[in-house]
């Protein structure tokens, strides 16, 4: 846990990783192990159709129950690929593998209070259309560490994400590692939640609540400033901070490092802007990523 300068306490996690239950290439035992060393504060194991217990401490790091139930092996438009991703549920959800579909996925896991979220829509060639063909989607991932090199292409959710929340839909956007090969991985992409407190109840409801950010390093406090509207953008010292909306052109939404430490900026909506996200990157090229704010 950090406390920011504002008293705020932060828990570091994430929220997709797999073990040898599955298809990951360590333990339940030696994954926590790894990670706890990181400085995470929870995590999940969320192996391919295996339910992982959680609700409980493992030498102080929270474990969250977790599974990722998939469905689809091409992405046409008719079936495509669906990677469903369930956290924190009460107990295991009831689920037949046979017969599920996505929604009846989401609906399962809904039932006994699982926090829910997409999987690698960019790896999975994902359409935006599907947030109009099922509901109850909590989160995406707008980035995903084993979707990247040295073995995939595709991590990075952001087109996606903006052209669903152009359409209307806003779901909480996750940064995971989706850890299977723990080597480039592991520890690289999680979430910094506001919490009270390390519970189930208590991360669950700043995640669904949407006091969180996700990140690779950087820092990233992002508000909209009521008084006049603006946004309110506060980072550690990075080298980018990069505004996104729904608008093709705007003037003033980037800002650069020069010689003097850029911690942040104020940008100013404009007319054709419904919603913003932030973006900030660090000298390494490590990315933060803030959730959507709509206008």
């Amino acid at each position: 846990m950090t406390i920011d300068k504002y008293g705020r306490k932060w828990f570091k996690g994430n929220l997709h990783t797999h073990t040898t239950r599955s298809d990951g290439g360590k333990s339940p035992e030696e994954s926590a192990a790894i990670y706890r060393a990181a400085g995470y504060d929870f995590m999940s194991f969320t192996d391919h159709w295996i339910y992982g217990e959680g609700g409980y401490t493992d030498d102080g790091m929270l474990i969250l129950s977790g599974c990722e139930y998939h469905l689809g092996t091409r992405p046409t438009p008719e079936d495509g690929i669906y990677h469903i991703i369930a956290n924190g549920t009460a107990n295991e959800p009831e689920i037949d593998r046979v017969s599920a579909g996505v929604q009846d996925i989401i609906d399962g896991i809904a039932k006994v209070g699982g926090f829910i979220a997409l999987a690698h829509p960019a790896w999975s060639l994902n359409r935006p259309e599907c947030f109009d063909r099922f509901t109850g989607i909590d989160a995406i991932e707008i980035f995903n560490s084993v979707s990247d090199l040295p073995r995939n292409c595709r991590p990075y959710s952001g087109a996606f994400a903006d052209t669903i929340a152009a359409a209307g839909h806003f779901p909480l956007l996750i940064a995971v590692d989706d850890t299977h090969f723990y080597n480039r991985d592991a520890c690289r992409s999680y979430i910094m939640v506001n919490a009270e407190e390390l519970t189930r109840e208590s991360i669950l409801e700043a995640l669904r609540s949407g006091r969180f950010y996700s990140t690779q390093g950087p820092e990233l406090f992002v508000t909209k400033r009521e008084e006049d509207g603006c946004i309110v953008i506060e980072t550690s010292d990075v080298s980018t901070i990069i505004v996104y909306s729904d608008s093709v052109w705007v003037n003033e939404r980037i800002w650069e490092r020069g010689d003097k430490p850029l911690t942040g900026a104020i940008y100013k909506p404009v007319k054709s802007d419904s919603f913003v996200r932030v973006e900030a990157v660090d000298s390494e090229g490590r990315t933060a990523w803030s959730n959507f704010i709509r206008l």
